[in-house]
């Protein structure tokens, strides 16, 4: 019964992934919960969505037991890293918005805090944002990220499933590029495992 942290900013497409997680579950007949906490500003403020598939009586993940976070922004991971597990991992999107707060104090961004947090887990880069734009359209990162995480097999569920839930989700207009940022999500992970070994 996997549980799964999706942290970052508004504008990033992170509702959308949950939507066709919880639907692809739907479609397998498992049952899934799914809770989403914005900040003070829906885009570019702070964004995280919990996604639990199996038999859970809360859609709130307890802090510690998530076993992976999908994170589409590095200081977004820091700040929702206590959900994670033990031993749990980090598909992690390498790219950094300011945030608001930093920006009025002139501040800069807490390069080395973050570095430090990402170290105490298995963090797998996603380079999900410039694989969108080699796909053409900048929005399908979200479905780059969907991709690599079904390729970790942390997921529990059926490719097909996942598609179908895409078509679901998604105007017809959008399936394609979708479909093929699903497609190359999955090699980016799959190649930094082949490279691991």
């Amino acid at each position: 019964m996997p549980s799964f942290v999706f942290a970052g900013v508004g504008g990033q497409g992170i509702i959308t992934v949950a939507i066709i997680l919880g639907r692809a579950a739907v479609i397998e007949g498992k049952p899934v919960l799914m809770t989403e906490l914005h900040g003070m500003a829906q885009r570019g403020g702070k964004i995280s969505v919990e996604v639990r598939i199996g038999d859970y009586k809360s859609a709130i993940i307890p802090s510690k037991t998530a076993d992976a976070m999908v994170a589409f922004e590095e200081l977004e991971a820091v700040r929702n890293i206590s959900k994670l597990k033990e031993g749990g991992m980090i598909l992690l999107n390498r790219r950094r918005i300011h945030p608001v707060s930093l920006t009025i104090k002139q501040q800069n961004y807490p390069d080395q805090i973050v570095e430090s947090e990402l170290k105490k887990y298995a963090t797998i880069t996603v380079e999900a944002d410039r694989t969108a734009l080699e796909l053409g359209n900048k929005r399908v990162a979200n479905t780059v990220m969907v991709g690599a995480l079904f390729s970790t097999g942390l997921l529990g569920l059926d490719e097909e499933s996942i598609i179908a839930a895409i078509k679901e989700s998604l105007p017809e207009r959008h399936w394609e590029c979708n479909l093929e940022a699903f497609e190359e999500g999955k090699k980016l992970v799959l190649e930094q495992s082949a490279k691991a070994i």
